[in-house]
């Protein structure tokens, strides 16, 4: 078999179990940014250039994956060629390369007894999980009053996906050293699995006020609560290959319309880790609000959104969040840190060029 283009990238060979002798194969590929990830693959253009190719023996992985993705072999004078789709979106990087590895290893190993058609209508949210593997790797390893960050303290024994849908459930099998230096028993043990997700609560320094939203949420309903409408703030999944920073500023526009300014990063966090993966990036931003009004119908209407924004002041802000009418947790940390951190976002405003106070984070 001759595979090409983002299946010739030495990422995916690895994760594929192939090797074999590169093959030359002019021509040139067009768009398929989003191969592997939930998107389309590149289109083959015969002519000047030349495509990376490899010739290999196929391999179980191989073939589970190319069903998967529902790739037909391009018939060429060297032979079929694996790799090559319709084209769509913008071109193809080799620095795709690493997140479609983690995605093809995330469908091989955990998703074994699902059928490719499933798989291949999740490609875009099991992307987006695999690609917080690397954030959560080379992020923040917190250490004080905790051992040593070391995979050795822990032993996978089998990690399988039992559920996927619009969100998933994995059930490990592990055991860990214990505080006195022993072993635990084998536990086993399900993981909620999501995206990260960036969080965004907009402030207008000028008219010391805030925009949070609200929608239904599932969580209230699902618990039996009567009220399952929630002030928040705006937020999102942080897509496959995008800065957390850029989730946010693509949020404020799909949910409240609202362009931002100055991102303030709160300390990044679990919000529930004793059974979830998801992580979260809270930043507060400057922003004007004078030309916004408390309204509806924001938000994608394809992903079943519809969302109302708010628009009061910072003070009515942490009395709500004080006296329990913000049930979201992530919104009462923002308008606490806001409350505290306000003078200097100000200032910040006052005399944008003075690089007054610095970076908040964490403070």
């Amino acid at each position: 078999m001759i595979l090409a283009g983002p299946l010739a990238a030495p990422e995916m060979l690895a994760v594929l179990g192939c090797t074999g002798e590169p093959v030359d194969l002019p021509g040139q590929m067009r768009g398929g940014v989003g191969a592997g990830i939930g998107g389309d693959w590149p289109e083959y253009q015969p002519g000047e250039g030349r495509v990376a190719a490899v010739m290999v023996e196929a391999t179980a992985e191989l073939l589970r994956y190319l069903e998967v993705m529902a790739l037909s072999p391009l018939p060429l004078a060297r032979g079929e060629v694996w790799g090559f789709g319709g084209g769509e979106g913008q071109e193809w990087q080799p620095e795709k390369a690493a997140l479609m590895a983690l995605t093809a290893q995330a469908i091989l190993t955990r998703n074994k007894g699902q059928s490719p058609q499933h798989i291949r209508a999740r490609l875009t949210r099991i992307a987006e999980i695999a690609a917080a593997v690397p954030r959560a790797a080379f992020g923040p390893q917190p250490q004080t009053h905790l051992p040593p960050p070391d995979p050795a303290r822990v032993e996978i024994q089998s990690r399988d996906e039992v559920w996927g849908g619009y969100f998933s459930v994995e059930q490990l099998s592990l055991r860990h050293r214990r505080h006195d230096g022993g072993w635990s028993e084998t536990l086993s043990r399900e993981a909620f699995m999501s995206a990260d997700a960036a969080l965004l609560l907009p402030y207008d320094p000028a008219r010391d006020e805030v925009l949070v939203i609200s929608q239904i949420r599932i969580g209230p309903l699902a618990r039996g609560q009567a009220q399952v409408w929630m002030l928040e703030p705006i937020a999102g999944r942080v897509d496959a290959g995008e800065p957390p920073e850029a989730t946010a500023r693509r949020e404020a526009v799909e949910e409240a319309g609202l362009q931002i300014g100055r991102l303030y990063p709160l300390p990044e966090h679990y919000p529930s880790p004793g059974a979830n993966s998801e992580f979260f990036y809270p930043f507060v931003a400057t922003a004007d609000l004078s030309g916004h009004r408390t309204g509806h119908g924001f938000g994608v209407a394809g992903e079943g959104e519809d969302i109302a924004t708010h628009i009061m002041s910072r003070a009515e802000l942490v009395t709500l969040a004080l006296n329990g009418q913000i049930q979201c947790g992530p919104l009462v940390l923002l308008a606490l840190w806001l409350d505290r951190h306000a003078d200097q976002i100000r200032q910040d405003a006052a005399h944008p060029d003075a690089r007054l106070g610095g970076d908040l984070a964490g403070s």
